[in-house]
């Protein structure tokens, strides 16, 4: 619950705004699908799925998004190029929400960029997305595709800190940094995921959320979930495992208290315990800035709003 004093920039990806002070938009809460070990994929090299099954997610969390007032954006996974074709067209088919496209390598990003060119979804497709390691090539892929919207992903292997994940941002003299590369890539819409990579780094992650707001104004936001899966898995006692679902939705509040942008929340069947909890802490943390500092909600249907 803060203002920055920094000019914060808002993007408008398809139907979608993202960005600003804390309290101006809503959260934009980003669920993975398609991912490995998800029941409802049979075959993940093909992309064969039961698209009932499937469908009947994405409206679970699409009634929840709409009833709460915080936007619901799905994050596409896979990890072959013919796959990721086939989840690309069955999802443009549901409705014009914007999508994440999340290959496990080049040359499955390199698909899923072709078929969005091809199918004139530029405007509705974000890059997810460009390291410090992402080459020429695919840059060039993503330019000629005419996609305008990436994430950064602020991994910094010299240094972990929360400072760390801004300095990969800015060009040093070994290696160009990661918003010269977004501009090479013809990259004009910026997420910077600042990177968790276990429980105890959400903290360094959700510092850096605060700090690259602060300084360079952009829309951040992290994936706690990246840690509390695995944490889940490490787990022997069942007490805890129980209550997984209630930790998880803790990690990602805790982010959201940083100034968190969006989040990226991991399978797609915790959108009902992740979007009411969210949609919460964007409605309390909307009120003390709209009391405390003036800032004005942009969304008349913003969780302040729909959920008290």
């Amino acid at each position: 619950m803060f203002k920055l004093g920094q000019k914060q920039k808002i993007y408008r990806i398809g139907n979608l705004q993202v960005g600003g002070q804390p309290g101006e938009l809503p959260i934009v809460l980003i669920g993975n699908i398609f991912y490995k070990g998800m029941p409802e994929v049979s075959n993940h090299k093909k992309g064969i799925f039961k698209k009932e099954q499937v469908r009947q997610w994405i409206e679970r969390a699409g009634n929840a998004a709409e009833k709460s007032g915080v936007p619901h954006v799905l994050d596409i996974m896979a990890m072959y190029p013919e796959a990721i074709v086939q989840y690309i067209t069955f999802i443009s088919e549901q409705d014009a929400t914007p999508f994440l496209i999340d290959g496990a390598n080049p040359e499955t990003r390199t698909a899923a960029l072709e078929l969005v060119g091809e199918l004139g979804l530029e405007r509705q497709a974000v890059f997810n997305g460009i390291t410090p390691k992402t080459s020429r090539k695919e840059l060039s892929a993503i330019k000629e595709s005419g996609v305008t919207a990436a994430v950064l992903m602020a991994f910094n292997d010299l240094d972990y800190s929360p400072e760390g994940r801004i300095k990969i941002l800015k060009t040093s003299k070994d290696q160009p940094g990661l918003l010269k590369m977004a501009t090479q890539a013809g990259i004009t819409e910026i997420l910077v995921d600042t990177i968790v990579f276990d429980v105890p780094s959400i903290s360094y992650a959700a510092k850096a959320i605060k700090l690259i707001k602060a300084e360079v104004g952009l829309p951040a936001g992290c994936s706690p979930a990246n840690a509390t899966y695995a944490w889940k898995q490490a787990l022997k006692d069942p007490i805890f495992n129980k209550s997984f679902a209630s930790c998880n939705t803790s990690a990602h509040t805790v982010a959201q208290c940083w100034g968190a942008d969006f989040l990226i929340y991991g399978p797609i069947k915790q959108a009902p315990n992740i979007i009411p909890a969210c949609a919460l802490t964007d409605a309390v943390i909307t009120y003390y800035n709209m009391r405390r500092f003036g800032v004005k909600p942009l969304n008349k249907d913003n969780p302040l709003r729909r959920m008290l």
